[in-house]
């Protein structure tokens, strides 16, 4: 396919090969040639060039025969085609002519114009020819050009053969600018969600504590539930207390911090009441239990079995209090008051809610709070949107399995330059046409020929495929000619 679709561009693949006009013929004929370089695979060497013939190039009593050939100072050559060039109101004898031209060139390569009165000839040629170990060194593109007269039936040089170019004539490397294309992703806003955010409190207190922990970011996000975009259908709130002080006290520190979080939610939104339930839950053991089971803490860890011991062995809340105070002098409960109580004064708001529409905004507050607040589509729209990178990057923790997922932050990287980020990611996004073309434009920027071709190979029918595989012949003339690898 490759070589096919090199010659198809061969015509607009400027890059190699500046078009430059060649003046011979003593000034009569112009020869600029657009292309002059091998194929993707080396296989065949793309010629393109145009040939002008002016007006008063020869007498009326001859013919113009014009040879382009490519070849070395060793004899080796290659004979493109003939042109041969009649006058407007003379024609050399055609039969001879022919039998001359057709003795050394394949009929199909020998090409009859006659000039009609006053204008010139704009014969323009793009071919390829079978590539050959020779043309890697001196050889060069020529024309010659010669004259042939009816009587006495001969061809004269006019002036003969003329030097054009060397081949390939690279003068620095070629930019290589592939054509990305969109990997169609498809992502649909969840109809019920829920948002979870936590309100801290400082030993003792019920009211907001606005700089208290993370409850700056707890707020915003709370401060979001009036976007057009979310339907609020439920909030649930349930308050905790850590568990020094006795059971009672407790209860009535987790009932009144309950009721704060709802107070914030129902002086800034007109909820409906009966949306609201609010409960306080008395003293959060949770965090204890798992620290202690978890914990190289030395003093803690020392102590687990009877720390354990202290809780299982006492449902009366402030009896395992008491009795883990008594272990080892009050030091392992001293680290776990110091690690663990202050984020166990807390109330929970639970928000089932419904996303009505995209807002970069309010799903940006969902990530901060809590990045698991946030579903795969909703990643993909954010990342469409040029989220940050820490955004893309946690998508991809969080969602490594999903192949929307991986594709937009394949593209997000290779806008940003990651290339190799961006190929780790598009093997991960699937085996469509899209996904392939996009993983050869990777590897054409690394200069990967091989990997881009068999990438290429697998997208060969899309739109984009002929551009790109006109790039793949750009890398492997750099490689070639410049040992970029």
């Amino acid at each position: 396919m490759f070589a096919v679709v090199a010659l198809m561009l061969a015509a607009t693949f400027s890059a190699s090969a500046v078009e430059t006009a060649y003046k011979i013929a003593n000034d009569k004929v112009t020869v600029t040639v657009s292309d002059l370089a091998p194929n993707a695979d080396g296989t065949a060497l793309i010629v393109c060039y145009n040939i002008d013939v002016a007006p008063d190039a020869f007498d009326e009593c001859a013919t113009l025969v014009i040879t382009p050939v490519v070849r070395d100072d060793k004899h080796n050559k290659k004979l493109i085609e003939m042109i041969v060039v009649n006058g407007p109101t003379h024609q050399v004898n055609t039969e001879w002519l022919q039998r001359v031209c057709y003795s050394v060139c394949d009929p199909n390569n020998v090409r009859f114009y006659t000039l009609k009165e006053g204008e010139a000839l704009h014969a323009k040629t793009c071919t390829s020819i079978r590539y050959e170990d020779w043309m890697d060194e001196d050889a060069a593109f020529y024309v010659t050009t010669q004259k042939a007269t009816y009587k006495p039936n001969c061809i004269v040089n006019y002036p003969g053969e003329e030097y054009i170019c060397d081949i390939p004539y690279l003068s620095e490397p070629l930019v290589i600018d592939p054509v990305l294309v969109p990997v169609p992703v498809e992502a649909q806003l969840e109809g019920s969600r829920i948002l979870r955010t936590k309100l801290y409190y400082p030993v003792n207190v019920t009211k907001k504590v606005d700089n208290y922990l993370e409850n700056e970011e707890a707020l915003a996000l709370l401060s979001t539930l009036d976007k057009g975009n979310f339907e609020v259908t439920s909030v649930a709130i349930e308050g905790w207390a850590s568990p020094e002080a006795t059971v009672p006290y407790n209860q009535n520190l987790s009932n009144n911090r309950a009721k704060t979080v709802r107070n914030i939610i129902a002086e800034q939104y007109n909820f409906p009441q009966d949306v609201y339930t609010v409960q306080g839950n008395g003293e959060y053991w949770d965090s204890v239990i798992d620290y202690v089971d978890n914990t190289d803490e030395p003093i803690v860890a020392e102590n687990r079995a009877a720390i354990l011991d202290a809780i299982n062995a006492n449902g009366d809340l402030d009896k395992r209090e008491a009795a883990i105070r008594k272990i080892a002098g009050g030091k392992p409960y001293k680290a776990i008051f110091d690690a663990v109580y202050p984020r166990s004064r807390f109330a929970e708001a639970i928000v089932t809610f419904k996303n009505k529409g995209y807002d970069k905004d309010a799903f940006m507050a969902l990530y901060k709070q809590d990045p698991n607040n946030l579903s795969a589509d909703e990643y993909i729209l954010l990342i469409e949107d040029g989220a940050p990178k820490d955004v893309v990057d946690t998508a991809v923790r969080l969602y490594p399995n999903d192949t929307r997922v991986a594709s937009v932050a394949a593209a997000k990287a290779y806008k940003d330059g990651k290339i190799d980020d961006a190929i780790a990611l598009y093997k991960k996004a699937g085996n469509t046409e899209e996904v392939y073309n996009n993983l050869a434009c990777c590897y054409l920027l690394k200069g990967d020929a091989v990997n881009a071709r068999a990438c290429l190979e697998k997208a060969e029918n899309l739109k984009v495929a002929e551009t790109n595989a006109n790039e793949l012949r750009k890398v492997v003339l750099n490689n070639k000619y410049f040992g970029n690898k």
